[in-house]
């Protein structure tokens, strides 16, 4: 067998590299290898069992400010609602406190948000003209939406109730603002507001939150806008929850949910529920969050699911920007990676921005005060758009479309599943559709490979829509065309600094059976864990995915099944963290531990979170499952740049039912057949003969296989790299030189990767 040695040096080696990069449609170099993204209909968000209920804006504080016109309300609810414009199926209405009427020290135009009642004569009288703006603006958007959903929260208790006599907090922002006599008259307030809507103008109330950011000392008295009110979170936050779900009861809202609380940031609002009281933390059916600080996203997810609540993420928003001299894209590409993270984060079962429109230009101003003004859109702003009340227009950012990437694709009652790499997912399991939204906001094109083998079958083509550049002559939802589908996925050049959304019909699941399998740790082994730390391969069988087996090199975990099954689908979640050691792990088989066979080789880096393989080979009888990693060091460093394969996973699960027992015949026994003695003469011959030596014959040599594992694959393409850049000293010829003209080339990669894309 011919071995080619290396002879090209490494300076023209990494010449010949930079020549395959691909090229996208519009000329724009990918100058970045291709990542793999895994996507399974088994391995969906957390919470809400995946299925997503929607994407809303609140509608303080910008109705209240366009809700005086037809015209502007009108066009704002088709815009953030309607199917033309963003799709958004949830609303949430501030139930205004109505600021003392003597005082004037709120100049914010659009948050002087009025109340529904007076205190006369030391009875409360309502008066349901108020709030007539953002009433016209709700009214409209059910209009444009008939599904939308309505959660009604407080910003402030009505002035008369406060401490300081003023919507806009305490005169000490970090004490409480709701006099100790006024918690059950506050309720009552929420609550008669909240049947009114639904009795009066049948208007259904899905939730109501009677805080806003409760624990913090943001909100000061006389300050420029009415926003927040001081409740301490335990006591405090308790009462008032618990007189909430008393008011409720009072006014038959029986279908209404009770939410809380809303707290500026994801650490606090863990502390925050921490520290309700029993009967408070039962009367919630949701946990509502916002995510302006705090990164205890996963840890938020398990309070709520370990708690059996949903989480919604309720408000977010702000001026910063992503990328490197994006200019338009800047405030979008921020966007859609808080959307990313915040979603895969949280796993929540709602995004909610905190208003749409956030800046309003009118020359007269509002009522005495004067409007903010056109933002620089090429820098950080805060809404999706801006109001021009001279004109009776919207104008629209490229951040209102980068949220539209996601709002109008990803439906409500969608699965959402987990991915990675800056994509967000979610998958129709009644239309058969497969979303995906992938953000770049680097300043080069960069190139994702979407691995979809887990899905049952596939469409032909991906439909491709985009967001990048300006709004004048920038892309906002262009449909950039289609790009086909091979066997197992596609693979997609990402525009620099562009937010892309991909959809795939014909998309169909393939739900695993068979029942989880119970191993007990007695029944697990492993190799040495780091240090021989408490972090044993026991971890890894222990139903918790933030425990782990912290395993070193040429690791390995192995678990008897207590009886012989066939399997259907392994689950497993990579270490937190330190998902990349899970490249390149494998699921081996055994039916009695020393005879194996592979299962399943992870070929891409996962995502944190369990991961359900369902094409599995070598299924059947098997009593021993093991993982383990390669030895040495990783294929690609690109991935793993560790010095050797750890073995690092945290979570091992298995599906499967008893196998069926192996009927054996008993054996068939003949009479015996007595034959009458021969007697011949004896007859003495010696015969030698040379012994026969058969070989096996030797394994066909496949033109592209580079490792000789049998299979052609990402893994081949990678040898043939290292070897042309002068990582593999010597290749064989008769696998590696696929146009045959006696040496491996540049020419042989390409075409090696032509066989692999098929």
């Amino acid at each position: 067998m011919k071995i080619f040695k290396r002879v090209v040096s490494l300076v023209t080696a990494v010449g010949l590299c930079g020549t395959f990069a691909g090229y996208m449609g519009t000329g724009e170099k990918v100058t970045e290898a291709a990542t793999v993204v895994s996507l399974s209909p088994n391995n969906k968000y957390d919470i809400n069992n995946g299925v997503f209920e929607g994407w809303g804006t609140s509608l303080c504080w910008w109705a209240n400010r366009v809700g005086y016109s037809d015209e502007l309300a009108s066009k704002t609810a088709e815009l953030f609602f309607g199917d033309s414009g963003l799709r958004m199926n949830i609303a949430r209405f501030n139930i205004g406190g109505g600021d003392d009427p003597s005082h004037n020290h709120i100049t914010r135009t659009d948050s002087n948000m009025p109340g529904y009642s007076k205190l006369v004569n030391g009875k409360v009288v309502y008066d349901w003209n108020a709030d007539y703006n953002q009433r016209n603006v709700l009214k409209k958007s059910i209009a444009a939406n008939k599904d939308l959903i309505v959660e009604m929260f407080s910003n402030s208790p009505p002035f008369y109730m406060t401490q300081s006599g003023c919507t806009s907090g305490n005169k000490n922002a970090g004490q409480n603002n709701l006099k100790n006599e006024w918690y059950a008259g506050f309720a009552d307030y929420m609550a008669e507001v909240s049947a009114h809507y639904e009795k009066d103008w049948g208007i259904h109330v899905q939730s109501i939150e009677p805080f806003n950011e409760p624990y913090t000392n943001f909100w000061g008295a006389y300050s420029p806008k009415q926003e927040g009110c001081h409740f301490d979170i335990g006591d405090s936050e308790s009462k008032m929850i618990m007189e909430m779900k008393r008011a409720m009861a009072a006014k038959g809202l029986n279908n209404t949910m009770l939410v809380a609380s809303d707290e500026t940031s994801i650490d606090t609002q863990i502390d925050a529920f921490n520290k309700l009281s029993g009967d408070a933390k039962n009367a919630i059916s949701r946990i509502d969050t916002h995510t302006y600080g705090g990164w205890k996203r996963t840890d938020l997810k398990n309070l709520a699911i370990k708690n059996g609540k949903n989480l919604w993420m309720s408000e977010v928003d702000g001026g910063a920007t992503a990328g490197t001299n994006a200019g338009e894209m800047g405030g979008a590409l921020w966007l859609a990676n808080r959307i990313r993270d915040d979603c895969n984060g949280l796993n929540c079962s709602a995004w909610i921005l905190w208003q749409a429109i956030d800046k309003h230009i009118s020359k007269d101003g509002y009522m005495g005060k004067k409007d903010s003004g056109m933002p620089d859109i090429k820098t950080g702003f805060w809404g999706l758009a801006v109001a021009d009340h001279d004109k009776k227009s919207v104008i629209l950012t490229q951040k209102y479309y980068a949220f539209g990437q996601f709002s109008r694709y990803i439906r409500p009652g969608y699965t959402m599943l987990k991915t990675s790499d800056s994509t967000v997912a979610a998958y129709d399991p009644k239309g058969n559709r497969l979303v995906i939204v992938a953000v770049n906001d680097g300043s080069n094109a960069k190139q994702l490979t979407f691995n979809l083998s887990e899905f049952g079958s596939l469409g032909d083509s991906v439909q491709v829509i985009r967001t990048s550049g300006s709004v004048n002559g920038g892309e906002s939802w262009k449909d950039v065309g289609k790009i086909p589908v091979n066997g197992t996925g596609f693979t997609a050049d990402l525009k620099a600094q562009s937010v892309t959304t991909y959809i795939l019909d014909n998309v169909k699941a393939v739900a695993f059976e068979g029942t989880k399998i119970d191993i007990p740790a007695s029944q697990v082994t492993g190799s040495n864990p780091w240090k021989d730390s408490a972090d044993t391969a026991q971890k890894v069988f222990d139903g918790n995915t933030s425990t782990f087996f912290d395993g070193v090199g040429n690791g390995w975990v192995q678990a008897d099944l207590g009886g012989t099954y066939d399997i259907s689908a392994v689950g497993y979640s990579p270490r937190s963290g330190y998902e990349y050691r899970a490249y390149n792990g494998v699921f081996w088989s055994s039916a009695d531990g020393n005879t194996w066979q592979k299962m399943y080789t992870i070929d891409s880096k996962p995502s944190f979170g369990m991961h359900y393989i369902t094409k599995l080979e070598n299924t059947k009888g098997v009593r021993y499952i093991k993982y383990q990693v390669p030895e040495g060091a990783p294929s690609d460093p690109n991935i793993n740049k560790d010095n050797v394969y750890c073995c690092n996973i945290a979570e091992i699960e298995v599906y499967g039912e008893k196998a069926a027992p192996v009927v054996t015949e008993p054996p068939v026994t003949e009479p015996p057949v007595t034959e009458p003695p021969v007697t011949e003469p004896p007859v003495t011959t010696t015969v030698t003969e040379p012994p026969v030596t058969t070989e096996a014959p030797a394994p066909e040599k496949i033109a592209g296989d580079i490792n000789s594992d049998g299979v052609i694959n990402s893994f081949d393409i990678t040898s043939m790299m290292n070897y042309l850049i002068g990582l593999e000293p010597e290749i064989s010829s008769e696998t590696a030189d696929m146009n045959k003209d006696g040496s491996v080339s540049i020419l042989d990669l390409i075409l090696l990767k032509s066989v692999v894309s098929k």
